[in-house]
């Protein structure tokens, strides 16, 4: 069963009920079995193994046991899967090794299949150290042996933590912490005396299975990458990549978490770049091509929605490196990839293309946050006169993060640092609050209710299904049923619909009539 089977009160409490009952003497139910194309490799497909709903709420269950015990036991420089924490975090820590600490030599380690070759039993002693309830370890150890179903047959999990399950990016932290734990207790965990002894200086950045040690030579480096192989054979049972682990130069460059990483010298100034990598900007220039043939044939202000949405997303991870010359290069790019697609679609000269297609971005209502500018772009009016253009990603800010705060969410003192710490309270839930703010022209005083209700409905009206955008959204309350309970627990009414303008105006002239 899938989410869109729980859409009712009646089946969600069905659900809390089951939840309750499967706890008291649980056993996993198979993963299902999927492959995706590898992000990085379009060409291969990645296995991901999707548990059913109980089982998904059992294993959020074990995450918010499991998490709180060992936030404070992981090494302070993994960055994956943990709260207040983040890739542009570990970019941050790259840069500050090698630049500020001239840590130049650079180990880029590659785990074969890590999440697939999980050695379980060893996972399993592991958390032995810390967890003493036998019960927990025995509904971990059985979400671990579930199995999977591939095209209607069984079969057995004798190796791995299926991705796609809620609990295995923690655990698969538990397990790396253990190679952590190893760089850390030659240089980075002792005191100042037995740093002055030690052979090897140097640090680990993890994120995730993604991880690079930073040393000062490259003897040093190649030193730690044979003692790092020797580990994870002989104590994790996983193997690394010869082809892709690698010792490199800070001045040749790498790559890590889709970033170019390397350090530059001019006049005698040392900067360390973090710039989109060349795989990275590739994928995204045939995303852009691809998705860009809707031009031709989808209505244009679907087609714009579309390429805004992949043109946020890049724009929002990478405008924390540097970015700004990358960013001109792709504006470039895709004004004239959408110019040849409009010519295409219009057959008319290219002139009257230029004109005829492109606003200043004080017209565009879907794009609030660009109205101080009076740049030019390519757009489309829709039924209603609305102006929707196409994003730019000159008009984002270039932003460099700041320094991971290493402070436990878990832990008291550090919570009440956190919860009055301004920059880290502005999370990504109150940013989107805000960010539909803007788009639909609430003002302050709207309450949760209807910005849920635009949410849920996709920002689309319920009565013609057109898309809502600033000025033409209304939220008004049908008939009274039973109401049902958001994410956060607040009472949402089902009878509090989101409508254009115009349908609003017809629902009240019908019932004047009536």
């Amino acid at each position: 069963m899938t989410k869109k089977d729980y859409t009712t009160q009646e089946a969600r409490q069905q659900l809390r009920e089951e939840v309750k009952h499967a706890l008291h003497s649980y056993i996993s139910s198979p993963v299902r079995r999927v492959f995706i194309p590898k992000y990085n490799k379009p060409t291969e497909k990645r296995a991901l193994g999707i548990p059913t709903i109980v089982d998904r709420v059992a294993q959020d269950v074990v995450r918010s046991i499991l998490e709180p015990i060992y936030e404070g036991k992981q090494h302070p420089h993994s960055y994956g899967f943990r709260p207040f924490r983040g890739t542009h975090h570990a970019i941050e820590r790259v840069r500050f090794l090698i630049g500020r600490h001239r840590y130049e030599w650079i180990v880029e380690l590659d785990i074969k299949g890590f999440f697939d070759n999980v050695d379980q039993e060893i996972l399993l002693s592991i958390l032995r150290r810390t967890i003493y309830d036998r019960r927990l370890i025995r509904v971990i150890r059985n979400m671990l042996k579930a199995g999977l179903i591939y095209e209607g047959e069984f079969e057995e999990i004798e190796l791995g933590t299926p991705q796609g399950g809620v609990v295995s990016p923690i655990l698969g932290n538990i397990y790396l912490n253990e190679l952590d734990e190893f760089i850390g207790s030659k240089y980075e965990f002792l005191s100042p005396y037995e740093r002055s002894k030690s052979e090897i200086p140097c640090y680990i950045v993890r994120y995730a299975d993604d991880a690079v040690i930073f040393c000062k030579s490259k003897e040093h480096a190649e030193l730690l990458k044979a003692q790092v192989a020797q580990f994870l054979q002989e104590k994790l049972k996983l193997q690394l990549s010869a082809e892709k682990t690698l010792v490199t130069h800070a001045d040749e460059g790498f790559d890590f978490l889709g970033f170019n990483i390397r350090r530059w010298t001019r006049q005698g100034k040392t900067r360390v770049l973090a710039k989109p990598s060349r795989k990275a900007i590739q994928r995204f220039r045939d995303t852009l091509a691809k998705d860009s043939k809707a031009l031709q044939i989808a209505p244009g202000t679907a087609a714009i929605a579309l390429l805004n949405k992949k043109i946020r997303g890049f724009a929002e991870y990478f405008r924390r490196g540097n970015a700004k010359d990358t960013f001109l290069a792709l504006d470039y790019y895709l004004w004239w990839l959408v110019f040849h697609r409009l010519k295409r679609r219009t057959r008319e000269p290219p002139g009257v293309v230029a004109r005829r297609y492109q606003y200043r971005y004080n017209e565009a209502a879907n794009l609030p946050h660009h109205r101080k500018s009076t740049a030019k772009n390519f757009g489309f009016r829709d039924d209603d006169g609305n102006v929707h253009m196409l994003d730019k990603f000159g008009l984002y800010k270039i932003e460099y993060p700041d320094k991971c705060s290493q402070k436990n969410p878990y832990v008291v003192e550090d919570r009440e640092w956190l919860d009055g710490n301004r920059k880290l309270r502005e999370t990504m839930k109150v940013q989107q609050t805000r960010f539909i703010q803007r788009l639909y022209g609430l003002s302050k005083n709207w309450g949760h209710f209807r910005q849920h209700v635009v949410q849920r409905q996709s920002s689309r009206c319920s009565t013609c299904g057109c898309k809502l955008v600033r000025g033409n959204v209304h939220v008004h309350y049908l008939p009274k049923t039973a109401g049902e309970r958001s994410s956060q627990g607040e009472l949402i009414p089902d009878n509090l619909v989101a409508s254009c303008i115009s349908c609003y105006r017809q629902m009240r002239q019908q019932r004047k009539r009536n």
